[in-house]
């Protein structure tokens, strides 16, 4: 899993800089809408809860290993990726910016709540961007 989450990275961090952030957000939230949510019995949803916890667990480390800087943005697309794809979790990426001091952040939402972190953490900036518009039209 750390090797796959590494090329995952790496890939999509050479696209990133080829494309740029509007092409790519835009091609993530087409692509990987199609993907629908599959309903599970409450033990299968607690179970697919902890692999996934221990996904992004390994997504974080990957990331911090990664020798370019490797930020929100590069968590939400490839948990995005991989929470639509692997696993039929319907979820959002948003990001959201902070007037003073100056700031942007990137995160997941799944029916109004974070998934990569805190409320409390969240709560600071004002969503200016969602994949949610693009999934719509």
């Amino acid at each position: 899993m750390f090797f796959q989450f590494s090329f995952l990275l790496l890939f999509f961090d050479l696209k990133l800089r080829r494309k740029g952030f509007n092409k790519i957000f835009i091609e993530y939230s087409k692509k990987y809408s199609f993907y629908k949510e599959i309903n599970l019995k409450e033990a299968e949803l607690k179970d697919k809860i902890d692999r996934i916890n221990l996904e992004f667990d390994i997504l974080d480390i990957v990331c911090a290993w990664y020798p370019r800087k490797a930020d929100c943005i590069h968590k939400t697309f490839l948990g995005y990726r991989r929470l639509r794809k692997k696993y039929g979790i319907e979820v959002d990426m948003v990001v959201g910016v902070r007037k003073f001091p100056l700031e942007a952040h990137a995160w997941l939402i799944r029916k109004n709540h974070n998934i990569l972190d805190s409320e409390f953490e969240t709560n600071k900036y004002k969503i200016v961007l969602s994949s949610l518009e693009y999934r719509k039209g």
